[in-house]
């Protein structure tokens, strides 16, 4: 058993790098979270500042610094480039990994560990959050770490003493949590929480003077950085932080990133893909399965973060991430008794074949419509791989076997995202825009941009990026240097109207904007 332990815990581990790290400096930064999170990061690391988040020269204060902190180790290591920016995400996937799998294994069993596991790393977005410069990786594991040891506080084994460092170490979780990503981090693993002390019969438990000191911790592992950043901006960051990007992001719609309340469970269903087929299956019976603890647990987080997310009015894919964890854990549950028992029903891998039917086809013509990767679309054919997948896991399981039905799904999509992350995504994310024109830009001494540029830029230029809002202030300053214009399509005619010429335009890639970069007249 013990060496059985052993070669699981190396086999997690050395899939888990495989999959995480190959592949991190090969993107360059574009999507806007991450290139907004990394320059953020730069900033404050350049500038030796641990308290005042800015980007680009202004503050920013979407969100808390604990994600700059760990960039700020990753560019002392690897400098300030795209692997020192997102490498301890990758190392917080591996993090979330290992502890979801010795968790399982103390209360569960060692095999139903081992395929919750590999349930995750199965998910293509789980695997590509934890390849992001962004703050979600950190709360991820953070948020998954206070459940964990809540539950073991809160349900010793039946021979043994409640132990208090369980509490404490909840506590300084969900305080590193709120300097990850705010209060959310408290809110949303305590409400699961209760809601299973309550299903439980246990809630007067929480009325104990330890969970006083409980409170106590977690308030002096984050109070104190939010004390300085009020102060250090005068309540600026503090206002914003609050008001704007917590209370405003789920009463209004913000930056587009609506949708209605079904949304918000298909993303979580389409992100643990191929596994989430099951989930019909694992609410079957009820009442006899989710006897176990555990279990009640792990859907009471699943139904606090979906239905919390649902409600709200911003929603973006990222948000009920921390959830998944116990989402694998209730798929992992049925897997492990059908694995078991070298059977399942048909229907689910009929949904998966259909699915991954649809995905090269939707990657086709989404490649194709592109303009930056028209010509690029035969790219798509590598998710063929994932209908191969469920085309032989389909037939495997016809056959009755589904131990070779699993175990094939797992072998193809971990194939497929070793050649996603380090050869098609790449490919098609160094067609944007900023890789394109960077070379350009940079041959200019000042680089300026007019009402509103792309974030990416920032990160790859040594200077701050000055934003003119005025025309005739950015003609009298054209009139006395040359100097690179960074904006959009949009203020073209304007541009044109001051005698500035026109050096590159490229389509913003995905997205519904064009770049373009004017200059002086030769």
């Amino acid at each position: 058993m013990q060496q059985n332990q052993q070669q699981y815990f190396w086999l997690l581990l050395g899939l888990s790098v495989l999959l995480l790290f190959p592949g991190l400096g090969k993107t360059p930064l574009w999507i806007y979270d991450e290139v907004r999170n990394a320059e953020c990061a730069r900033e404050m690391y350049e500038r030796g500042d641990w308290v005042v988040p800015t980007f680009n020269g202004g503050l920013r204060t979407l969100k808390p610094p604990l994600h700059y902190y760990f960039m700020f180790g990753g560019f002392k290591i690897f400098g300030i480039t795209e692997w020192g920016a997102r490498f301890f995400s990758a190392v917080f996937g591996v993090l979330t990994i290992l502890i979801t799998y010795f968790f399982v294994k103390k209360y569960s069993s060692q095999n139903q560990a081992l395929i919750t596991s590999l349930i995750l790393l199965a998910s293509s977005h789980f695997l590509f959050e934890f390849r992001m410069s962004v703050p979600d990786p950190y709360l991820i594991f953070l948020n998954t770490a206070s459940v964990f040891t809540a539950f073991l506080f809160f349900n010793p084994d039946s021979y043994r003493k409640k132990k208090n460092y369980w509490l404490w170490l909840c506590a300084i979780t969900m305080g590193l949590g709120t300097l990850a990503k705010g209060p959310v981090a408290i809110a949303l693993p305590g409400a699961a929480i209760l809601i299973w002390l309550i299903w439980e019969k246990k809630v007067k438990e929480i009325f104990s003077w330890k969970i006083l000191v409980a409170g106590a911790i977690m308030f002096a592992v984050a109070l104190p950085w939010y004390l300085l950043v009020d102060s250090e901006t005068n309540g600026e960051w503090t206002k914003g932080f609050f008001l704007q990007h917590n209370f405003g992001r789920f009463s209004e719609t913000m930056e587009g990133h609506g949708g209605p309340f079904i949304i918000v469970p298909i993303i979580v269903l389409l992100g643990l893909l191929p596994a989430s087929i099951f989930i019909g299956e694992s609410f079957r019976s009820f009442k006899i399965r989710f006897r176990d603890p555990f279990l009640k647990l792990a859907f009471s987080v699943v139904a606090m973060f979906v239905v919390f997310y649902s409600i709200s009015s911003t929603k973006l894919p990222n948000y009920a991430m921390p959830c998944y964890a116990f989402v694998a854990i209730l798929l992992g549950n049925f897997v492990n008794k059908a694995w078991e028992e070298n059977k399942a029903r048909l229907y689910p891998f009929i949904i998966l074949l259909i699915i991954n039917l649809a995905l090269p086809i939707a990657a086709y013509f989404g490649i194709k419509n592109e303009v930056n990767t028209t010509g690029m679309e035969n790219l798509a054919a590598l998710l063929l791989l994932l209908t191969i997948a469920a085309i032989i896991a389909l037939y495997f399981i016809v056959k009755k076997n589904f131990r070779k039905a699993a175990v094939s799904s797992f072998a193809f999509y971990s194939l497929f995202h070793v050649l996603l992350f380090n050869w098609l995504y790449p490919s098609i994310y160094k067609q944007n825009p900023m890789s394109k024109t960077i070379d350009i830009v940079k041959k200019y001494d000042h680089v300026i941009a007019y009402h509103i540029f792309h974030p990416s830029y920032t990160y790859y230029l040594p200077e701050r990026v000055p934003v003119f809002k005025n025309l005739d202030s950015l003609k009298m300053f054209m009139q006395k240097n040359k100097a690179a214009i960074i904006t959009r399509k949009y203020y073209a005619e304007e541009l044109k109207s001051i005698g500035l010429k026109e050096k590159a335009s490229v389509h913003d890639l995905f997205e519904g904007n064009t770049t373009v970069i004017y200059v002086n007249p030769e």
